[in-house]
């Protein structure tokens, strides 16, 4: 018979899954930071711009300027010498006029063949020398106005050795006219022309009658009398501009008045002279600059402001109020603990060792200097502190941190990844913004880094102390 074979069951060590409690630790992490995320509010960031509070109110601007318009004296074809807005001498060619189209076929023919004279290749060479003794990096830009500049001489040159050419061999009568002054040249031209602050009558300025300057024909068969180009003989123009009620309103009191034109980012800021036109007010401003960009216009539409300041712009959000000790000047010393370049304050403390108040000398580090005071964060010393004064000269004085407390607005400022309180000085509201005053000591600067929304900053990253 077997023997009954007795089976005896051993327990058996679990052993720890180290797999499971990373992946398990991991998953509580990533749970944690979700909760933070959507919890905590997040730090953003706004770079200071630069902006300016005031209205605006579109206006109509009239151009008066001392102009000559010329006429033709024969019917014939024109060719012009010279580009629109070309500065040209007393004497110079302005245009031939011939009874025939055969120059114009001339011209056509001599295309491809024309070439610059010696004289012309020589003033583009000069030129050339001119701008590259007086060049510096500093005004590179200045280079595309050269560019600009050299290539339109160089198509006048081109132009009229072309003209020159075909001239000598056309068999048709040719007239050639000269220029009696000197003056820019246009070859636009509107019932205007020569018009004097003198003739206005304020009709003007009615829809139907702003007219737009019309070009000469230099390529069809001018008659007698027809408008062959002008001539503006002076550098400065006139701008006549109608104000509606209200710009009147806020130019009340004003010696001057603020506009822009469209396509010019130049704001100018002129006197202006108060004419009445059939019972209306106008304004009557004086330019002395950039009269040639606008030969082919009569009429400008212009922007009208008023009581513009330029600031910076801060969001409202980023806006925060912070106590700071205004300490007088008369409080603080220089040189303590040895230190030649500390600047410090005598704080009243008990010495337990001896029983006694003692001064005691504390560097401090100012968030800004300004009107013989020191501004300093209040978390930096106890209110409840005495100090003394430390002139020598004068009498003993002791005050409590106390009383030195006052509020400032500011915003922080991250450029350095903690915040640092900036002080701002309002201008006034703009929407969602602040425009606050630009070049304050202690205060913000264009392009800053500061938090958008001081909810979302916390003690740990703020820098107490200036920098």
């Amino acid at each position: 018979m077997a023997k009954d074979k007795k089976i005896v069951k051993f327990r058996t060590r679990r052993e720890v899954n180290i797999g499971l409690i990373v992946a398990f630790a991991v998953l509580v992490l990533l749970i944690i930071n979700i909760y933070r995320y959507f919890t905590i509010p997040h730090l953003s960031l706004y770079k200071v711009q630069e902006g300016n509070s005031g209205s605006e109110v579109q206006a109509v601007a009239m151009i008066l300027r001392t102009e000559t318009a010329y006429r033709t004296e024969q019917a014939g074809y024109l060719n012009y010498y010279y580009r629109e807005g070309a500065r040209i001498a007393k004497g110079t060619k302005v245009y031939s006029l011939n009874d025939s189209s055969s120059l114009q076929n001339l011209i056509k023919k001599n295309e491809e063949n024309s070439l610059l004279s010696v004289n012309d290749i020589e003033r583009l060479k000069s030129d050339v020398r001119t701008f590259f003794v007086d060049y510096t990096d500093s005004a590179f830009s200045e280079i595309y106005l050269f560019k600009e500049d050299f290539l339109s001489d160089y198509l006048r040159y081109r132009d009229i050795s072309r003209l020159d050419v075909a001239s000598a061999e056309t068999t048709g009568d040719l007239v050639t006219v000269f220029a009696p002054q000197s003056g820019s040249v246009t070859y636009f031209s509107d019932i205007y022309d020569g018009y004097t602050k003198e003739q206005l009558t304020g009709e003007e300025f009615s829809k139907e009658n702003q007219t737009v300057p019309e070009q000469s024909r230099p390529s069809g068969l001018s008659t007698i009398g027809s408008f062959a180009y002008k001539l503006v003989t002076e550098d400065t123009w006139q701008l006549v501009i109608k104000p509606d009620e209200d710009s009147l309103k806020q130019l009340r009191g004003e010696d001057t008045v603020t506009f822009r034109i469209p396509g010019d980012s130049t704001v100018y800021e002129k006197p202006y002279e108060l004419l009445t036109l059939n019972g209306e007010p106008y304004l009557l401003v004086e330019m002395d600059r950039y009269g040639t960009d606008y030969l082919k216009e009569r009429f400008l539409d212009i922007t009208l402001e008023f009581h513009v300041e330029k600031g910076l712009k801060i969001p409202s959000t980023s806006i925060v109020e912070k106590e700071v000790y205004q300490i007088p000047e008369r409080f603080v010393t220089a040189g303590g603990l040895g230190n030649e370049n500390s600047t410090g304050i005598m704080i009243e403390r008990f010495d337990e060792a001896s029983g006694e108040v003692k001064p005691d000398y504390q560097v401090i580090h100012p968030l800004f200097v300004e009107n013989g005071y020191y501004y300093v964060a209040s978390e930096v010393f106890d209110s409840g502190l005495y100090l003394n004064s430390a002139g020598a000269d004068a009498e003993p004085e002791r005050a409590m941190m106390h009383s030195f407390l006052t509020t400032l607005e500011g915003v922080y400022n991250m450029n350095r990844g903690y915040a640092v309180f900036r002080r701002i000085e309002r201008i006034t509201d703009v929407e969602d913004y602040i425009l606050v005053r630009s070049g304050l000591a202690g205060g913000v600067s264009l392009y800053d880094h500061i938090v958008l929304d001081v909810s979302a900053v916390t003690k740990d990253m703020i820098m107490i102390e200036g920098e």
